[in-house]
């Protein structure tokens, strides 16, 4: 099985201000992310798309394969506007998508990905992505979603709720047209836990996960 691994990343960051390039260790966010997937070595070819221009000579220099990234897939766009533009760029039939905004991420935890997908029944899986178990008493605008108010349980014995978290997927190249995203509708759900599972989409969490990088 042949999977190309992509990276993607844009200026724009309406929470934190050029959080693509900000400092973690010895790299920044991207860097750091661009340099773990060499390590792990695992795959066919490795991509990469951004408007930050510093990012992508850094990226050739690597030797990864560099994807324009036009402006309309900028801004606001999302993944649903730009996963199908990407995938006419991959010659592998499958993708492992990696965020930059998960400096945490276990190599141990891609490469586990990866074998676990290699194997999956199709049947009964079209995908895979990391998710974290939801332990929380969830309520939506009027209804409590995962408890009754008058029979509150324990918060582990919760109805269990899963929250997608996008440090990792993969997921076959014809999909990603179908289903607008790098997640398909039955991934197979691969759970991580704080602080490998920090996302970085506020100025705490990069705090946070920096904290955890010095212990």
């Amino acid at each position: 099985m042949k999977i190309g691994l992509v990276i993607a990343t844009r200026k724009a960051s309406k929470r934190i201000k050029n959080k693509s390039l900000k400092k973690f260790g010895k790299y920044n966010l991207t860097t750091l992310k661009l340099c773990q997937a060499l390590k792990i070595g695992c795959f066919n070819n490795y991509y990469f798309s951004s408007d930050i221009q510093s990012l992508n000579k850094y990226a050739k220099k690597l030797g990864y394969i560099l994807i324009k990234r036009p402006k309309k897939y900028l801004g606001e766009a999302t993944i649903s506007n730009f996963a199908p533009y990407l995938k006419k760029f991959i010659s592998e039939a499958h993708i492992c998508y990696l965020t930059n905004t998960s400096p945490l991420l276990k190599d141990s935890t891609v490469k586990k990905a990866i074998e676990i997908y290699k194997k999956l029944n199709v049947k009964k899986y079209d995908s895979l992505s990391t998710f974290e178990e939801c332990h929380d008493f969830m309520w939506n605008e009027k209804l409590s979603i995962n408890y009754k108010v008058n029979k509150q349980p324990k918060s582990q014995d919760l109805k269990k709720l899963y929250k997608f978290n996008p440090a990792l997927s993969i997921i076959s190249t014809d999909l990603i047209g179908k289903v607008k995203n790098v997640i398909g509708y039955k991934p197979y759900k691969l759970i991580i836990k704080k602080p490998e599972s920090i996302d970085i989409d506020t100025i705490y969490d990069y705090d946070l996960a920096k904290l955890y990088k010095k212990i």
